[in-house]
This record gives structure tokens, sequence and C-alpha cells, in this order.
């Protein structure tokens, strides 16, 4: 396997586990806590949402600048 193919493969993995864990947060049986939820308590905090913002700018720099 090349280097790419597991950096993919990770990605894949994250994005996944994130799918299942918003599926239990919105179903209701379980005790956790929906990506609103999470996302509404951090933002509520200066710190939050320039943590949110710098992500976010991580996120737009390494993925969608060429």
């Amino acid at each position: 396997m090349t280097a790419h193919a597991i950096t993919m493969a990770c990605y894949v993995v994250v994005l996944l586990t994130g799918v299942a864990m918003e599926l239990a947060g919105s179903g209701g049986r379980y005790r956790v806590p929906s990506l609103s939820t999470v996302v509404g308590r951090i933002t509520r905090t200066r710190s939050g949402r320039v943590g949110i913002l710098t992500g976010w700018a991580w996120l737009g720099l390494h993925f969608f600048a060429r």
C-alpha cells in the first residue's frame, strides 16, 4: 500500500466514524450528542469560535487551495 492510499483510508475511517456518531446521536437511544449540539456548545465562547474559524481556514488552505 502506498502512503496516499493509507492516508485516504484513514480519512474514510474518520468520515464513517463521524457519520456513525451522528446517527447514534440523532437516534436518541445512546447518550451521544449530535454534531449540531457539539458545535453549539463549542461556539458559545469566543475561544471556541476562534478555534472553529481556525480549523475551517486550515481545511480551506490544505484541501481547496491549489
